[in-house]
């Protein structure tokens, strides 16, 4: 390209600058001219051509500025800065507000004080009622949500039969609420009715089934049968094993020992179950320990029933002999039926703490 092109480019480029320079200067002057504008209305100030003012706006000074500055001038002239020197009420009034916050600051050190002497009370009365919550737990069982359900299941099972009171529930029965405070605070249980009923052979089963289940919860694991319930006869073994029968939901298996079976049968059934509850007569009972087929060394809790005066003395002897092939001292019921002058055999066969229950 020769060079006289070049030049021209150039000089057109410099006149475009030059108009696009002198547009945007005008443009920013009008801009400005309408801020300046709305800077005065937003500052609450009016400009000389409203109100009454009369005095025209001129092309040199189209918004009137000039007299504007002049009456701001004036203004800025009259007014007098004044030093404002601290009074003597003002010191008083800091002394006074250093006075407040001192007395504040004590009065906030007392509070804190109360504070911790009334934490210290409170914890006081906290141990306290710790000591005598544990003190009547002892005493004041509550059976379980899990106790009532066994209870629930059994009464469900058996619904069809006649074997409790229609319209009541077991979770209902004062005896078994009354066993069971006995049973959660570890004492021994007289109950001087004769023979045992359904409702309380429920509850009996029901607290074991409790027991197993949390002794189960810590790890504990049981090798031997649970518990024995000891009865007179076949008959009394079939209804308690009836009414045991629906624990097996539970895990509870129930074997019943009597006469009426073959001993090689009995044997065979122990080798192959590992039964928690055994209903057993005790002369059948003792034949099958000294043939070595079942271990009561363990057993943690001891049903004795129909204990009276009219069985005699070899039925005494024989549940005293049970007793010393149990390693353990086991929790012990005894339903007794006799005369006021055999209670206290019956009575020997009971550890100490002891207490008297009865249905009436």
């Amino acid at each position: 390209m020769p060079k006289g092109e070049d030049a021209i480019i150039r000089k057109k480029n410099k006149s475009i600058r030059k108009k696009l320079r002198s547009d945007s200067a005008k443009v920013s002057n009008r801009i400005a001219a309408i801020i300046a504008q709305k800077k005065r209305r937003q500052s609450g100030k009016r400009r000389m051509c409203q109100g009454m003012c009369f005095s025209l706006p001129t092309p040199e000074d189209p918004f009137n500025d000039k007299q504007l500055n002049l009456d701001s001038k004036k203004k800025d002239k009259t007014v007098k800065t004044k030093k404002v020197w601290p009074s003597k009420e003002v010191n008083n009034s800091t002394e006074n507000r250093k006075d407040a916050l001192q007395n504040k600051r004590k009065a906030n050190g007392d509070h804190q004080t109360n504070g911790k002497n009334q934490e210290q009370k409170r914890a006081k009365v906290k141990k306290v009622s710790i000591q005598l919550d544990k003190e009547n737990t002892k005493d004041e069982g509550c059976p379980s949500k899990f106790l009532i359900s066994c209870l629930k299941t059994i009464q469900n099972a058996l619904h069809h039969k006649e074997t409790f009171e229609r319209g009541k529930p077991l979770f209902f029965d004062q005896w078994g609420f009354e066993f069971w405070r006995c049973y959660s605070s570890g004492k021994h249980v007289l109950e001087t009715n004769g023979h045992a009923t359904m409702e309380q052979i429920a509850w009996i089963g029901s607290a074991a089934v409790d027991t197993i289940t949390k002794k189960e919860k810590e790890g504990v694991s049981f090798t031997s049968p649970y518990l024995v319930f000891i009865v007179p006869s076949q008959e009394k073994a079939t209804r308690v094993r009836d009414v045991w029968k629906p624990l097996k939901e539970f895990g509870v298996h129930t074997v019943s020992l009597h006469p009426g079976a073959s001993i090689d049968h009995q044997v065979h059934g122990l080798k192959t179950c590992e039964p928690e509850f055994l209903i057993c007569t005790p002369d059948r009972l003792l034949e099958l320990v000294s043939m070595k087929a079942v271990d009561i060394s363990g057993v943690c809790s001891l049903i004795i029933d129909g204990l009276e005066s009219s069985s005699g003395d070899a039925y005494l002897d024989s549940i005293k002999s049970i007793q010393q092939h149990i390693s353990v001292d086991p929790h012990t019921v005894v339903f007794y039926g006799g005369t006021n002058a055999c209670l206290a055999a019956a009575s020997s066969l009971l550890p100490t703490p002891m207490c008297r229950l009865s249905i009436d």
